[in-house]
């Protein structure tokens, strides 16, 4: 758009800079009402949820305890998941064979200076409270502690 203008008695042409001041001022605003709005929304206004007001009066302050008292009561009276064994894998996984458990027993003895298994047995470990094993036994004064397996 252009406009004619005379000036000291000459006529110039000048180019109208009137439509992109518009056009920056159009932009402009969706810009300015979204930061306005999203400054207001961070302040609390009485009414709205979230508004916190310090000065509660009496009967708020015996209806938030009366609400406390019935959450309490209503907590005990749900069963404490962790008193019964619940195993959510139950079902996924397989049992052991009864057999393998039977040729798999291990039984702890203990003695002075020297252990034994019974004749079903097998000696697997040993262990000294002092020294190192020598054997089925540890040195004298130490406590030897052993693993037996049945055969």
């Amino acid at each position: 758009m252009r406009e004619t203008i005379i000036v000291a008695g000459r006529t110039v042409l000048a180019v109208m800079r009137g439509s992109a001041m518009l056009r920056k001022t159009i932009y402009s605003m969706p810009i300015i009402i979204l930061t306005i709005g999203a400054a207001s929304a961070q302040t609390y206004q009485q009414g709205l949820p979230g508004y916190s007001n310090a000065a509660r009066t009496d009967a708020e302050k015996k209806n938030d305890r009366e609400l406390d008292r019935v959450y309490e009561s209503a907590m005990k009276r749900v069963p404490n998941a962790e008193k019964k064994k619940s195993d959510p894998w139950a079902d996924a996984r397989s049992a052991p064979p009864a057999a393998a458990g039977k040729n798999k027993q291990l039984r702890i003895v203990s003695g002075e200076k020297k252990v034994s298994c019974n004749a079903d047995e097998v000696l697997v470990s040993v262990v000294c409270s002092e020294g190192a094993p020598d054997g089925a036994g540890c040195s004298a004064g130490s406590t030897t502690t052993g693993v037996c397996m049945h055969k």
